[in-house]
């Protein structure tokens, strides 16, 4: 089969200057040149061969045609929205707000209930009468009767247990509503007895108390089942007589003795955490101890 000449190309109607000739530089745009123009043309012809015509007009429809024909065609793409996608969309600010809201309340509610997350603040087991306990060795307990006895046991248990909270100079730690010790009415001034004093330490605080002219929220863990009776004892008189206290003049005669703690242990059995309020309610001359009997009382 023998190469087309330039008579055997069709013309279609097109200026010789136009016709691709063979090594010319527009043959390739003249092979296109025919399909272009039917594009470029006013008026298309529809699927079926006829002029497309608008319904009211009757006309030749020129505005789908020609030289935005192709526009035209486009449009019905470019009016489709993308279809949405799911974590692409911004976190709304009222979220954002309400989430950091509840993060803050939360932060707040734990510090201010957990009791510094101390673990002998919601253990039940302190509740214990700490006779069930089991003895530990060394030989039966001391029976200190004087305040300097009980100052040296009470001195080393502070140390260990109350530290934490009231701090070594018995100033307490306002910051986590820890109330002082040092210069508290309820230690060695006009609210302290000896029946309430060994019930705030066997049995814990709860609620506030109001300590120097200031309210303090800070909850007193129970000690009840972590100490013995001499020991309570012995952590009270230390307080009463430390720093600015000076509750105990007599040393033969301290206040609150072993017997005290364990006549308010018996009386009271196993209870919930005191509240002041209930302290209020216990007269300062009132003893858990049963009365002394008269001198001139025949045994």
């Amino acid at each position: 089969m023998s190469a087309p000449t330039p008579d055997d190309l069709p013309t279609n109607g097109a200026p010789e200057s136009d016709i691709p000739g063979p090594g010319g530089s527009d043959s390739v745009q003249g092979l296109h040149r025919s399909v272009m123009d039917v594009m470029n043309d006013p008026v298309v012809l529809s699927v079926d061969g006829t002029m497309h015509t608008t319904p009211d007009l009757e006309e030749p429809d020129t505005a789908a045609g020609g030289q935005d024909t192709v526009q035209a065609l486009h449009d019905i793409f470019m009016r489709e929205q993308a279809e949405p996608r799911d974590g692409f969309e911004p976190v709304p600010m009222w979220v954002t707000a309400i989430f950091g809201g509840l993060l803050m309340w939360g932060g707040y509610y734990i510090g201010a209930g957990t009791a510094d997350f101390r673990r002998d603040a919601f253990d039940t087991t302190e509740l214990r009468p700490a006779a069930v306990a089991p003895a530990g060795p060394g030989g039966p307990d001391p029976d200190p009767k004087t305040v300097a006895e009980l100052m040296k046991i009470g001195a080393d248990k502070y140390r260990s247990i109350c530290v934490a909270c009231h701090k070594p100079d018995g100033n307490g730690d306002p910051a986590q509503q820890y109330p002082p010790l040092n210069g508290s009415e309820w230690v060695a001034g006009k609210e302290a007895s000896p029946a309430r004093l060994a019930r705030i330490v066997l049995y814990g605080l709860h609620q506030p108390i109001r300590v120097k002219d200031k309210e303090f929220k800070g909850q007193m863990p129970a000690q009840g089942g972590v100490m013995k009776d001499y020991e309570i004892a012995a952590a009270i008189t230390f307080v009463r007589n430390s720093w600015g206290n000076k509750a105990d003049p007599d040393d033969a005669n301290p206040a609150v003795t072993p017997a005290v703690v364990k006549a308010a242990r018996e009386k009271v059995g196993k209870r919930d955490p005191m509240t002041a309020a209930e302290l209020l309610k216990i007269p300062l001359d009132y003893s858990d101890l049963p009365p002394a009997p008269k001198k001139d009382e025949k045994k």
